[in-house]
């Protein structure tokens, strides 16, 4: 191509020279002009207003927003309005806590709405519990466990006690029975005291009755979220009744903006009661009993073992020889299941109701929920659940929040009591009944009652009315001034009905079903009446500050001082009208009575306390706070002084200091130090007397137990480390996340109450007296874990550990304190059994440490068999003295542990499943020690050899009975594995296309469904802490550990629905 010179271009050389036209300049100059007015317009500030809000439209207060690379910037107030000054085209940086950070480029508008998300994060979640105030969990200093509604499992769970096994690390809750409404034993971190171990139960900031009665009251579908604090570190701020740590409920709330939301389920659920190995039951399967020659057990007289008309079976004719085996079979008599008969299949019925929504200034919540359940014994047990949950902001930065729970509970259940049906020979039919259609009341020559026939003669009701009453007010001002003040109270009233008919008409038996109160064959009936309330009332002031913002200084300090006043008041009464002598036909009343007596109880309690906390945090860095707590209380012996509980924490991230943050996004160190207090019972303090009859009068007596009029507050110092670390390791879709929890934490309790023995010169038998000091380690691990995450298939583990020794330092007088299996030891761990125990070498020495049990010219008689000295001539067991006796491991375990795994397929389905694992505990089997008192047991089965021979020895077992007095023989390893959840859930809603459901899910669960364990009895968790009586055993330190023929807890199937609109 040619070119030729024009005046647009040039040739110079090989080079093309422009040159511009007089169009080409004016050109030039308008673009000129265009991008100068531009910059100009882009870097003209002007003011920005608007509001950050949370995913449900309710404001997010004091978030902060700052144009990106500037060193500053403002803070919402607390209504989640701001006013800065930016460019159009600037980048707005919102954080918030407990929200994910958000980015914004302003544009032409001069209003902005930012909606924030929460942060999916765990620490970036929020916590109050032991905090005081909303903290995000990045900047918590404490271990503070959280569990959502979200985390429930789907299972057949009716209470949020069930709803909290296994997702706490280090907290052991476990059922002990399987009777609807049946409690709980709660222990967050180890024992701080030998009276009981239940933590402080608040509910929506407040607090409630001492004991998991809330906990499995509440319905779960009105819970948001549960926060637990396990010791003292956290419950310092509650003072003298911390110690025990802390579990707060918070129950749902409605959202601002938003429109209504209903949500409705339903469930039904078929029970039974756990039975332990099928290859292992309770009962023997051979006997022992003398029989003719076709096989056929006689009774002492020679005759053929039968019952008279009335159902009464004479004893069995034993062979109680030497060499006498258990290796015979059953003939010519029907053999029962007694499981079977003492147990029914149950059905349950949960429904619940839940609405909510708000509008701008206003939310709400409704929620109904209706439980209707079987006990598996019989009759039933009924709840009903009433919430609301009202919020308002009549003005800026001033709330108002009620809430208010009723809950109406009925039941008519029976005791329950199984050790008549389970400790029985097997051809004894407990459901025979009489020509009136009752069961037979004696079936055998025993001091026990069929426990069948309760129903028969035994009527009770009993009618709750509980009443969560909860108001919050609340102002925050423009900046650095905050008021709240809460005020709730949980009132309580039980009426009770409990009648035994008259039993005269039945003369098969001079026993009869009676009231503890003093029943007799003639019918008794008792009308009781009990109000129980506590009030609690907590005024709190916080002055914040923001160096930054308040006072333009380049320092990322934030300060926040709390002064709080707090009283709780707590007031008990009961009435009960008793009449014995009653006659065979109705009404049943006190007035129909030939004996009346009545009577009254009443306890009152008050305590109240201040609260200084400061807390000083730079940045996003560090943090440390300080504060103390005084509290006075009518319990405190020692005039009116008061007890402070200091405290001291500080939590560190390197992660702010690393720039590269690929695998490691967040490390929070944190450590506390605090004390916190554990009150004494009502009356410790002061003098009482005991109503005892005076001839046709009454008299007064003193108590066995001696008041102490200088009791302290047992006082519990703890010191717990942890680590907080969120990793990504790998950016696929396999672990793309990885949160890890882990705290190490010591604590010192003193001053423990103790009851100890006196002298009977002071007139008492024992003195209640700070005379003891517990020690106890721990350490709590959780761990969370995306698996895998891809479109169709997301996978989440978790994980939790908990391990915890409680050790007795000092006891009273440095003596041993036995009380049942039980026995607390100077050096000891807490909750070790106690007892004699079998011989376990020929030449073992007695407890003087010197002689020897079995002289050496005797050796040759014994032998070892199964580890434990039995002599030959005679088949039995050598046992050691009662002087003798040693420690046989603990109830408590050595850890407990859970597995969680959550799968979400194709979107629309999920599957679930939760194994819990408890290792290293021990079990007193008093259960199987009384089957070996009639020798029904099934160890009598079992062929041992001895010397030279072999075979299943009846005096061998029989030896080791001991009179139901503690033997170590009984101890068994009550280690166990459980599945505890699993569900299937699928999600219609896509699937129908319907507009109106916003959900749409049928679920198919289970709960319990199985069990791996070495232990011989029914079900490992269902233990308690009684004697071999069945009485309570106290002051040891010990609330759970022993079997005594209780129901055991329930396997469950269930279907249940959940539509939402």
């Amino acid at each position: 191509m040619l070119l030729t010179a024009t005046s647009d271009y040039a040739i110079d050389q090989n080079y093309l020279l422009i040159k511009p036209s007089h169009k080409m300049r004016k050109l030039s100059g308008l673009l000129i002009a265009l991008a100068l007015s531009c910059m100009m317009a882009w870097g003209q500030q002007r003011t920005i207003t608007g509001k950050v809000t949370d995913d449900n439209g309710n404001a997010v207060p004091y978030a902060s927003i700052k144009v990106k690379g500037a060193k500053t910037g403002v803070s919402a107030d607390a209504n989640g309005a701001f006013t800065i000054q930016a460019a159009t085209g600037a980048v707005l940086e919102i954080t918030g806590v407990g929200f994910t950070n958000a980015v914004v480029t302003v544009a032409e508008s001069n209003v902005l709405s930012i909606s924030l998300k929460t942060d999916a994060n765990s620490l970036g979640e929020v916590v109050v519990t032991g905090l005081g105030r909303a903290t995000e969990k990045k900047k918590v200093p404490i271990d503070v466990a959280s569990v959502t509604s979200k985390d429930f499992a789907k299972s057949a769970n009716t209470s949020a006690a069930q709803a909290l096994q296994g997702q706490i690390a280090g907290a052991q809750i476990q059922q002990n029975s399987g009777q609807p409404g049946a409690s709980f034993n709660i222990i967050l971190r180890g024992i701080n005291t030998f009276q009981n171990s239940n933590p402080m139960i608040m509910v929506d900031g407040v607090e409630t009755r001492r004991d998991d009665a809330v906990l499995t009251s509440l319905d779960p579908s009105s819970i948001e979220r549960i926060e637990v604090v396990k010791g003292a570190a956290g419950g310092m701020l509650y003072g003298a009744q911390g110690a025990n740590g802390v579990i707060q409920i918070f129950t749902k709330k409605g959202a601002r903006n938003a429109k209504m939301a209903i949500n409705l389920s339903s469930k039904v659920s078929i029970d039974n009661v756990l039975r332990g190995k099928k290859s292992r039951p309770l009962l023997a399967d051979k006997h022992h009993f003398v029989t003719d020659n076709q096989g056929r057990i006689l009774d002492n007289n020679g005759d053929v073992l039968a019952p008279d008309a009335t159902g009464y079976w004479p004893d069995p004719q034993e062979d109680l020889t030497v060499d006498s085996k258990n290796d015979k079979n059953y003939s010519g008599l029907p053999l029962y299941d007694h499981l079977d008969q003492a147990f029914r299949k149950a059905i349950t019925y949960t429904h619940s109701l839940t609405m909510s929504g708000g509008s701008a200034n206003s939310d709400y919540s409704f929620n109904v929920a209706r439980l209707d359940q079987q006990d598996v014994f019989s009759n039933n047990f009924r709840r009903t659940n009433l919430g609301v949950n009202l919020g308002f902001e009549p003005f800026k930065g001033f709330t108002v929040r009620n809430i208010t729970q009723v809950i109406y509970t009925t039941e008519d259940l029976l005791s329950g009591n199984r050790f008549a049906v389970v400790n029985a020979w097997k051809w004894i039919d407990f459901e025979r009944k009489d020509s009136l259609g009752r069961h037979i009341l004696q079936p055998k020559n025993e001091n026990q009652i069929n426990s069948l026939s309760e129903r028969d003669w035994h009527v009770r009701n009993d009618k709750t009315v509980r009443l969560v009453q909860n108001l919050n007010v609340n102002y925050r001002f423009p900046r650095f001034v905050e008021l709240d003040y809460k005020y709730g109270i949980d009132y309580k009233t039980i009426e009770g009905l409990d009648y035994y008919k008259n039993q005269t008409g039945d003369d098969q038996s001079a026993l009869f079903w009676g009231n503890i109160r003093g029943g007799s064959k003639s019918g008794s009936v008792e009308k009781s009446s009990n109000r129980n309330s506590i009030q609690n009332s907590i005024a709190s002031l916080f002055l914040r500050t923001d160096f930054q913002n308040d006072f333009h200084l380049n320092i990322p300090i934030k300060t926040v001082t709390q002064v709080a006043y707090d009283y709780r008041r707590e007031d008990d009464k009961e009435l009960f009208a008793f009449g014995t002598g009653l006659p065979t036909y109705p009404p049943y009343n006190v007035n129909v009575s030939t004996t009346k007596t009545s009577g009254d109880r009443s306890t009152a309690f008050v305590t109240y306390g201040w609260l200084l906390n400061q807390s000083i945090e730079f940045g996003n860095l560090a943090g440390v706070s300080a504060g103390f707590r005084s509290d006075y209380s009518s319990e405190f012996g020692g005039a009116s002084k008061a007890f402070n509980f200091p405290r001291g924490t500080v939590f560190f991230r390197p992660s702010e200091l690393m720039t590269n943050k690929n695998i490691l996004q967040e490390w929070k160190l944190r450590a506390a130090w605090a004390k916190a207090g554990i009150q004494p019972n009502r009356y410790d303090r002061q003098v009482t007397f005991d109503v005892t009859p005076l001839g046709s009068g009454t008299g007064l007596s003193i108590p066995t137990r001696g008041r102490n009029a200088n009791l302290r507050v047992q006082i519990s110092q703890e010191l717990e480390i942890g680590t907080d670390v969120v990793l990504q390791p790998f950016k696929g879709d396999w672990f793309s996340r990885l949160s890890l929890n882990g705290t190490y934490w010591t604590r010192k309790s003193k001053d423990v109450i103790q009851n100890a023995d006196v002298a009977p010169s002071t007139g008492y038998a024992s003195l209640t007296d700070n005379l003891s000091t517990l020690e106890s380690h721990g350490v709590d691990l959780s761990l969370d874990a995306t698996m895998y995450s891809a479109k169709n298939v997301v996978w989440n583990l978790g994980a939790r550990f908990g391990f915890t020794r409680t050790k007795v330092v000092s006891i009273a007088n440095n003596q041993d304190v036995i009380s049942g299996q039980f026995a607390i030891k100077e050096g000891e761990n807490l909750g070790i059994f106690y007892g004699v125990s079998p011989l376990h070498s020929i030449d073992q020495l007695m407890a003087d440490g010197k002689t020897r049990y079995i002289d050496p010219s005797q050796a040759v008689n014994y032998t070892i068999t199964n580890g434990m000295v039995v002599d030959k001539r005679t088949n039995t067991v050598f046992m050691t003295s009662a002087d003798d006796q040693s420690a046989a491991g603990s109830a408590y375990p050595n850890f407990t542990a859970s597995l969680i795994n959550n799968f979400t397929l194709f979107k629309n389905w999920n599957v679930s499943f939760q194994f819990d694992w408890t290792h290293g505990n021990k079990i007193y089997n008093m259960t199987r020690q009384w089957l070996y008192r009639d020798r029904l047991s099934k160890d009598f089965d079992e062929a041992v050899t001895i010397g030279e021979k072999s075979g299943a020895f009846v005096q061998y077992y029989n030896s080791l009975y001991n009179n139901v007095q503690p033997s170590s023989w009984f101890v068994e390893d009550g280690s166990f594995v459980r599945l505890r959840n699993l569900s299937i859930t699928y999600d219609l809603t896509s699937a129908l296309n319907v507009s109106w459901f916003k959900t749409l899910a049928i679920t198919v669960a289970g709960r319990n469904l199985l069990t791996f364990t070495k232990y011989k009895g029914l079900d490992p968790e269902n233990t308690t802490a009684v004697d071999s009586q069945g009485n309570s055993t106290v002051g040891v330190g010990a609330f759970k550990g022993v079997d005594y023929f209780g129901i055991p807890n329930l396997r469950s199937w269930q279907l249940g629905v959940n539509v939402g609109f």
